[in-house]
């Protein structure tokens, strides 16, 4: 069983991979034998990341990227396949989010998050599954949020963006079956992360968040990193269409 969840000779890549849930994703995935690619906008912050890994004796390769572009998505992942000979494996972690109460949004909020978090999923699954149908299959794995399923204030667009993400999931995960290719969402609970450090330091909404979670807790990237590694690997082969919570048991509690 333990063979099934090895990533050995498989190239992915993960957006968003050069912090928090990505960069875990990443690590775990290289971890396993994958050869890896994180991208993100920023040049910076993709060096301090291979850094980091490569200081856990990791070969993983970084290209820029931004997800809302179509020329910026394709570049990246003609580069990888140039580079390493296929695309097994893509993770979708790209994000952003603005919080404020939904009668501030302006309409440049809204194209925004759009931009990053639909679109920017879908031109990155698009382009992967281009690769995956010439090759005979592979994995996509979009990240979401818990927000998809049990909405929050001030954070109106975000949650319908996340909520498009999930409905985006189940529709390519049925067009694409036939191709051998699994189409699955993960969805994290808060996560300390640099896009919700402002959450964690509130103390009153940290104790909040504490006392509406079974576990206690609220989430670290690292918690996401096991159902990740199932998604990418053929131990779920026959899995698809699927979105998985992963949130302390928060949903559960009601």
């Amino acid at each position: 069983m333990i063979k099934q969840f090895r990533m050995d000779g498989r190239v992915a890549v993960v957006t968003g991979g050069t912090s928090g849930i990505g960069l875990a994703i990443a690590k775990a995935l290289a971890d396993a034998g994958a050869r890896v690619v994180i991208s993100g906008r920023s040049q910076e912050r993709g060096d301090e990341a291979l850094e980091a890994l490569r200081a856990d004796g990791l070969d993983v390769g970084f290209l820029s990227c931004d997800v809302g572009d179509a020329g910026s998505v394709s570049a990246l992942i003609g580069e990888v396949v140039s580079s390493h000979g296929g695309l097994h494996v893509l993770v979708n972690s790209a994000a952003i989010n603005i919080v404020k109460p939904a009668l501030d949004h302006a309409p440049e909020d809204v194209d925004a998050l759009l931009a990053s978090n639909v679109r920017g999923a879908f031109l990155c699954a698009q382009t992967a599954a281009k690769v995956m149908v010439d090759q005979g299959g592979g994995k996509i794995v979009l990240l979401t949020s818990m927000v998809a399923e049990r909405a929050v204030p001030n954070q109106a667009v975000y949650v319908a963006t996340k909520g498009a993400v999930v409905s985006l999931t189940r529709a390519l995960a049925l067009e694409w079956a036939p191709h051998d290719i699994q189409v699955n969402a993960l969805g994290p609970q808060l996560t300390k992360t640099p896009m919700t450090g402002g959450l964690f330091a509130n103390p009153e909404k940290m104790v909040e968040v504490h006392a509406r979670t079974p576990a206690g807790r609220a989430g670290a990237p690292e918690d996401l990193t096991g159902a990740a590694l199932f998604l990418c690997s053929s131990a779920s082969d026959y899995l698809t269409g699927q979105h998985i919570i992963v949130d302390g048991g928060r949903g559960a509690a009601g």
